[in-house]
Parts: C-alpha cells; structure tokens; sequence
C-alpha cells in the first residue's frame, strides 16, 4: 500500500492531460483489431497494486475515486485461480482532487476492514454516498459524506448486497438489494417499493426526482403455452407514485425455442423525454434445431410511449452502454464507442511504460470499471487496472485514464 500511495504526487496531470497527451499509443497486444482514427485513453496515473473500482466527478476541483488492494496477509491473496476458493481480504482506499492535486482520504470506519465490488453516488453539493460490500459479498454497507464528515447510512431493513443505486438528496435514495428488494430512503427509514404483480426491476435510472425509471422484465407464463415466459417491463415514478408502462413485447416465430424470455438489463436516462432501455431476446439454448438467433431489446421512451428502436450497427451491434459521453455518445464495453449519429468505433488502449516490473513483451489487458465526463469541460476520466502477464508472471496495477479525442 505505501509504494501506491507513493505515486500519488503525479497525479495531479489528470485533469490537464486530456487536452494534451503524448501520442505515445502503441494498443495493447493481441487485440487483432485495426486501430481507431480519433479516440484513445491516455495512462494519467500508475499505482503499483490493486485497482479502482469507481469514480465520481461534481467537477474539476471535486473528484473521488475509491479502489482496493489484497491484504497480502491474507493467504488467498496473490494466489492463482481455483487455488483458494471463497474470496479475499482486501483493504479499500479513497483518492479526492480538489483541483491542484490528489490525496489519500481515509475510509469511512462504517465500512469495516475489507472492502469489495464499492461504488460512487454523487448527491449534489458535494455530497457523496459510498457503497462497498462486505467480504463475502452477500451484504453491503453505506457511508453518507456531507462535505464535512461521514456517517452511516442504517442498514437495509432485511439485509442484502446493493445492486443498484439512484440518489438525488441524502433523504431521496432509491436501492435494489439482494434479500431487502426494492427500497426507498427519505432520511428518516428505509420503505419497501410496491410493485406491480408479476413485475421484477433490476435497473435504476432517472433525470430528477419526480422523473425515475426501473425497468426488469415482468413474468408471463411457463412457456407451455409456446409464448416467451418473461416480457420487457419498466415503472416510472412521478415523485407521488409508481406507475407501470406499457412496453412492446417480443416473439420468436414458430417453431419456438425452448424457454423463450425478454427482460431490460440497462435503462439509461438521457433525458425526461428520452428514456433507453436495453436487454436481451434469448431462450435455453440446445433444447432444439434450427434454432433462432438471439436479438437484442431495444426500447426507447419518447415522452408518451415505447418504442423498438433499431440497435447500433458494426462492432457495436449487441452491446450495452455503461457510460455517458454527455451529448457526443456513449461508451459501451470492450472500449466500443457508439456517437450520436450512430456511428461505431473503438478506443485505441495505451500500453503501460516499460520499466518497473513491466517488460517489453508483456501483455496487458485494460479493463475500465467506470468512466465519467468532468462537467462543463469535454473530458473525460476513467478508472480500473492493467493486468500485465509476462511468461507466467502476473501483476496488476490501478489506473486512472483519461481521453484523448
């Protein structure tokens, strides 16, 4: 943990390298791909160990990003798969940039001492909500900063891990939990979200606090009957109630494949009056012949009514969006990039600098756990790790990144 926090100093050019860069992008190995004109992500800063799991940017004097490292007293740690089942210790960290340089926070003591799978929810006026998992991942705790302090957010009612998050106040946050469901805090008690019979949501998102979406799937049928057991289905909340819209639903044409379902995975909130919703048209794949091809669900709200809208075309077709780029696009996994006009590229990935402990023929592999644009600037920071194998030896280190248009 000190060699990482050592390399904290050089932190401070990720705010001013997006505008700069070096041109130094050689890609990562083994990708195969062409390189993209136009779009790459730059190495800002190189920990020595761990990752970053989240970032939160309320603006360019105000960034947090929280990460773990293995406790390398723990036996697991360091081993290779399958060697130790169960997972490991680790020890979070907390990084804030209050727009001259970086520095290590101390972790909120509600959090405990190993910190897993942690999140970032801004809550405005430089409030913040982090969210982190205990050892075994079956449960989650949350810690409130006011700008001044943290505190203990009480935990959910029936227990369970945090899937997903909508905050828009400290008294207005909106959860999906494993074991507690659907819940809502209004600064006084966690309440329980009524909804419709037969509707599941997995997927939060929302422009402001009487505009909120959850979408999932809602069950109709065993399949028996030859149709799909599970159709799309999203509520919105109008800040006095949840209401259920109707969403198209999807089939398979005859001969039916076994266990046909539609359900949302993602819903992404543009804007009040356009609302996307993403998922999958699948079913239990080997049951048959000729079996059909899967399709991918997509839906847009248009401020009335859904719609099937066409899915992005190329190398993006099938992928769903994990960021914003404001208005220009959205990021989607695998560093495909999908702009406004519907056209797909790749962000061309940086390889780490030779030198300490990263060899020449290394390769690596970025993987991202979070993006987000620095508001009201055009750029664009990143977080997550390389991991580097070189002839059986195997590291990782956490990154931040930011983009290079």
């Amino acid at each position: 943990m000190r060699k990482m926090v050592a390399g904290l100093a050089v932190l401070g050019s990720v705010l001013t390298a997006c505008a700069t860069g070096d041109g130094g992008d050689r890609g990562d190995r083994g990708d195969g791909g062409a390189k993209p004109a136009g779009m790459s992500w730059a190495y800002d800063e190189i920990l020595d160990e761990g990752s970053l799991s989240d970032v939160l940017v309320n603006g360019a004097d105000d960034v947090w990003a929280v990460g773990t490292v293995p406790d390398s007293t723990d036996p697991s740690a360091g081993a290779s798969p399958g060697e130790v089942s169960g997972a490991s210790s680790s020890d979070g960290f907390l990084l804030h940039r209050d727009g001259t340089r970086w520095q290590r926070q101390p972790m909120p003591a509600v959090l405990g001492d190993s910190v897993h799978q942690a999140r970032l929810d801004g809550l405005g006026s430089g409030g913040l909500l982090l969210t982190a998992a205990v050892q075994d991942t079956t449960t989650s705790r949350t810690a409130h900063w006011d700008g001044k302090e943290w505190a203990a957010l009480p935990k959910l009612p029936d227990g369970g891990r945090v899937t997903e998050m909508k905050a828009f106040a400290a008294d207005d946050i909106w959860v999906l939990a494993t074991l507690s469901g659907f819940r809502h805090w209004d600064g006084t008690r966690w309440s329980a979200v009524a909804l419709p019979d037969g509707v599941t949501v997995t997927t939060l998102d929302g422009v402001a606090s009487d505009d909120l979406w959850a979408a999932g799937f809602r069950s109709t049928g065993d399949g028996t009957d030859g149709h799909e057991m599970q159709q799309p289905a999203a509520v919105h909340w109008d800040g006095k109630a949840w209401r259920q819209t109707d969403m198209p639903e999807y089939r398979f044409p005859d001969p039916v494949p076994a266990e046909p379902s539609a359900s949302i995975a993602r819903v992404l909130a543009v804007a009040a009056d356009d609302i996307r919703a993403y998922g999958t048209h699948s079913f239990n794949h080997g049951e048959g012949v000729d079996e059909p091809e899967q399709e991918a669900v997509r839906l847009r709200w248009d401020g009335s009514r859904w719609s099937k809208v066409a899915d992005a075309e190329g190398d993006c077709a099938g992928r769903v969006p994990e960021a914003r780029d404001g208005d220009r696009g959205l990021f989607l996994d695998d560093d495909r990039y999908v702009t406004a006009d519907g056209a797909c590229t790749k962000i061309a990935r940086p390889r780490l600098p030779d030198g300490d402990g990263v060899r020449a023929d290394s390769r690596q592999v970025l993987r991202l756990s979070a993006r987000e644009p620095v508001p009201g600037t055009g750029q664009v920071l990143g977080v997550g790790s390389v991991q580097v194998n070189q002839g059986g030896d195997q590291t990782t280190k956490a990154v931040v990144v930011s983009l290079k248009r």
